[in-house]
């Protein structure tokens, strides 16, 4: 009996130190799409912090009739989801049957989770730019299309093309930001005085800008001495306006974001 509680009592410390001992990763993606990362990181070994630095609220009053439409072009799984919120059974039927554009294959696999098909276009390269390049290829010039997304969306497809912006969602700060950034600073004193450092991730630039812009002088002397990975060269270079710099994936993904904090940041 006395071996077993040793034994109980050794396994426990273990995990005890395992799970301290686990580098902590920063997801700053809106909390209802952190579930995936947050996983996929516990899974290979990571503590994931959530600090949302955005809040997705979704509209309920919106109305838009498909038929004035030949394409429809989603930037994110958001959109997807927003725009299949306002319409009804035969709205979406009719989506069905235009031609649809997607940034990102996590984009593209929405589309196809809420509307049974998967689009006709999706770029190699997961930029506003590289969709607009392969459009361009197939248009006739005429075309009109729909962004179902949020009023704070890139300009480059509606500079570009016959575009009709739907904002089916916004994209909020969370109120309570500055008040997550002070725990922040916390967490990292107490990893820098194990002498380990955190790693903070960015899928969009708009989960950038509104953590940077709310940094004080204290936590942006901190994050100088941590890891950043973006998830692409747009939110790279937002965070270059603010005077930090990030690695990011050859894959604008999150499982590409995970193999350079493995294979980069975990070997250093």
């Amino acid at each position: 009996m006395k071996k077993i509680d040793i034994y109980f009592i050794l396994n426990l410390y273990l995990l005890i130190v395992q799970k301290c001992d686990k580098m902590k990763v920063v997801i700053t993606r809106p909390k209802e799409r952190s579930g995936y990362f947050a996983k996929l990181l516990e899974d290979n070994g990571f503590e994931p912090i959530l600090i949302p630095t955005l809040e997705l609220i979704y509209k309920t009053d919106v109305k838009i009739d498909v038929d004035n439409y030949g394409w429809i072009l989603f930037t994110s799984p958001s959109g997807v989801k927003g725009l299949y919120n306002i319409i009804d059974d035969k709205e979406k039927e009719k989506v069905k049957n235009k031609k649809i554009g997607a940034i990102g294959i996590k984009t593209a696999k929405a589309f196809e989770k809420y509307f049974g098909k998967y689009p006709d276009v999706v770029p190699k390269e997961y930029t506003a730019e590289r969709l607009l390049e392969e459009l361009k290829k197939i248009i006739n010039g005429n075309e009109r299309f729909l962004i179902p997304t949020t009023p704070s969306t890139r300009d480059v497809l509606k500079n570009n093309l016959n575009v009709d912006l739907l904002f089916v969602y916004t994209s909020e700060e969370p109120k309570d930001i500055k008040e997550k950034l002070e725990k922040l600073k916390e967490i990292i004193k107490e990893e820098n005085r194990k002498d380990k450092k955190i790693i903070l991730t960015f899928t969009s630039g708009l989960t950038a800008r509104n953590f940077f812009k709310n940094v004080d002088n204290e936590l942006k002397e901190l994050l100088k001495n941590q890891h950043i990975v973006a998830i692409g060269p747009i939110t790279k270079k937002e965070i270059n306006k603010f005077g930090f710099d990030a690695l990011t994936p050859k894959e604008y993904t999150i499982e590409g974001m995970l193999e350079v904090i493995k294979n980069k940041l975990v070997k250093e």
